[in-house]
């Protein structure tokens, strides 16, 4: 079902947009979303705000109130639904990926990732997409060259300590999350990520508890 679409006035370089892939609907979704909300929040020794379970497939969007999102959204050529597959938590130096679990990169989620990126950002060639997923670093602290998908778990401004660690990779575990560090064939595992999703168009130019009701567009795949 559309959203219907919401207009913002044009503005400077901070009114800014995000497109989401979130997991369908189903056990997994509701496990993710319950780590998030209630289970790891009382082992960080600091607050940290409440969202959605998402990978980031782009952002940097600019807002302004001649882009219908939904349109966009709709005309995005997608080639095949993308293959989410889990692979390890991962402790990041960033607030925003302080505690992730790491997304196998697989070939359906680069091409999303391409495809999203020229159709969505202006002037941005799927030339520049491609370049961009394979090469620029998201996030920095991975090591690793190219698009790294992930799906925060917390976000935090401080450092996690070890004690910390152990606590979320046994509440991870115990929530039936199955990671795999090395990509195997075949299909997902069950909880060990999913295919398809639902791709949205997020204002995150709000709070970041806000952010779940403040979808500009959707496009289930």
């Amino acid at each position: 079902m559309a959203v219907k679409r919401q207009l913002v006035d044009d503005g400077d370089d901070g009114d800014i947009a995000s497109l989401w892939l979130l997991p369908p609907p189903g056990a997994l979704s509701t496990i993710l979303k319950t780590l998030i909300s209630n289970t790891l929040p009382p082992r960080i020794p600091g607050p940290v705000p409440d969202f959605q379970p998402h990978i980031t497939i782009s952002s940097g969007i600019p807002l302004t109130s001649s882009t219908d999102f939904q349109n966009v959204l709709d005309l995005i050529t997608i080639q095949e639904p993308p293959v989410v597959k889990f692979r390890r938590i991962r402790y990041g130096t960033a607030f925003w990926t302080k505690i992730t679990i790491e997304i196998h990169k697989s070939t359906s989620l680069k091409s999303l990732a391409v495809a999203a990126r020229s159709a969505i950002l202006p002037g941005y060639t799927e030339e520049e997409a491609r370049c961009w997923v394979e090469k620029y670093t998201t996030p920095a602290e991975s090591g690793q060259e190219g698009f790294i998908p992930h799906l925060s778990l917390v976000y935090y401004g401080e450092e996690v300590e070890g004690s910390v660690r152990l606590g979320v990779g046994s509440d991870v575990d115990d929530a039936g999350v199955v990671l795999e560090e090395v990509e195997g064939g075949g299909d997902v595992k069950e909880m060990g990520g999913w295919v398809g999703g639902k791709l949205v168009v997020v204002d995150t130019t709000k709070r970041v508890e806000q952010w779940k009701d403040s979808i500009l567009a959707e496009r289930v795949l």
